[in-house]
């Protein structure tokens, strides 16, 4: 069970420009949630990265580590037989492979500077494969089998933890997760070259390196898991509620305006959107989640998948159905 000095939450966003980006920490050694200011009126991908490969590199520095939570898709499904995009990605075998894919398809096009995803969508391996806008196309199915869900979407979905959006999906106006998605990949590409052997990402690396080096880690996210354990499935924007839902959690909630002692940059907005909740609830929800084995083990939870698809953190049952009871006790010790 991995140890952590730090947790980093982040609600992320595929728009072009960048807006809905949000960035939350917590520490074990005091529990008080943080909310991180935006260096200018929004966040860009490059920026959030930037800040967060300034701070693992920090941490790899002081034999420290962090768990980074990015509410976004790592990879595509893949279907056994075929492989990822129905099959006209040959050659591409693992997550990592498919994020260069994702960014030689995009390439120099627009938004290229922060990491925008969908250009790569004018590359006929990838663009036939999403739902991109108008109504549902012919070959689209969210049925178990139809190829556009991943395992651990699936296995969200049938154990009650929730109904994540498949990466495919660019048409919803309110959930383009596949914009998330691709933006992630290649933003999660630029983050892992920056920090290199002192970031594992999980699953498809072990949270532990055994070269002597402490490993910081990032993983894929739903925050509506945590939500839905510390305060229902409506989204926060309020502090008081906010506060409630991370006592629930074990944690607090960091003051309007920065403690004596603070680090730079934590003052809390007067108000904050539900990107921000999001984050907040992220955070605090890692730290409680982490210290459970059945987290890092989950059951349906496979080799193969586990390079190839990813998984979200949290989501510990298999496609029996039979979930371990994450959503229902949360984690060992803290609130109710």
């Amino acid at each position: 069970m991995p140890v952590f000095d730090e947790y980093i939450g982040i609600d992320w966003t595929g728009a072009l420009p960048a807006r809905g980006i949000a960035i939350a920490w917590v520490r074990p050694d005091d529990g008080v949630v943080r909310l991180v200011p935006s260096p200018g009126r929004h966040w860009t991908r490059r920026a959030a990265m930037d800040w967060v490969g300034d701070r693992l590199l920090a941490h790899h520095q002081m034999g420290t580590r962090a768990l980074v939570g990015i509410d976004c898709g790592f990879a595509l499904p893949y279907v056994p037989g075929a492989g990822y995009l129905d099959g006209r990605a040959a050659g591409v075998d693992d997550l990592f492979a498919l994020w260069d894919l994702v960014d030689t398809a995009a390439g120099t096009g627009p938004g290229a500077d922060d990491f925008c995803g969908t250009p790569a969508l004018a590359d006929p391996r990838l663009g036939p494969s999403f739902w991109v806008a108008g109504r549902r196309p012919p070959h689209w199915t969210d049925a178990e089998g139809g190829g556009k869900r991943r395992r651990v979407e699936l296995v969200a979905a049938r154990t009650g933890v929730g109904t994540p959006v498949s990466v495919f999906n660019l048409a919803s106006a309110s959930k383009q997760v596949g914009k998330a998605s691709l933006a992630g990949m290649r933003s999660l590409r630029y983050l892992k070259g920056r920090v290199g052997e002192g970031l594992a990402v999980w699953p498809a690396q072990a949270p532990l390196v055994t070269d002597g080096g402490a490993a910081s880690v990032v993983t894929e996210i739903y925050p509506t898991l945590f939500r839905r354990r510390a305060h229902g499935l409506a989204k926060i924007r309020d502090w008081s509620a906010m506060a409630v839902a991370l006592a629930r959690l074990g944690c607090g909630l960091a003051g309007r305006e920065a403690d004596e002692g603070s680090h730079a940059g934590t003052v809390a907005p007067p108000a904050f959107d539900d990107h921000a909740g999001d984050a907040m609830i992220a955070a605090a929800g890692m730290m409680r989640w982490a210290v459970r084995d059945d987290v890092w083990a989950p059951k349906g939870l496979d080799t193969a998948t586990a390079r190839r698809e990813g998984w979200i953190f949290g989501v510990t049952g298999d496609m029996s159905g039979d979930a371990e009871a994450v959503l229902r006790d949360g984690a060992a010790g803290g609130g109710t």
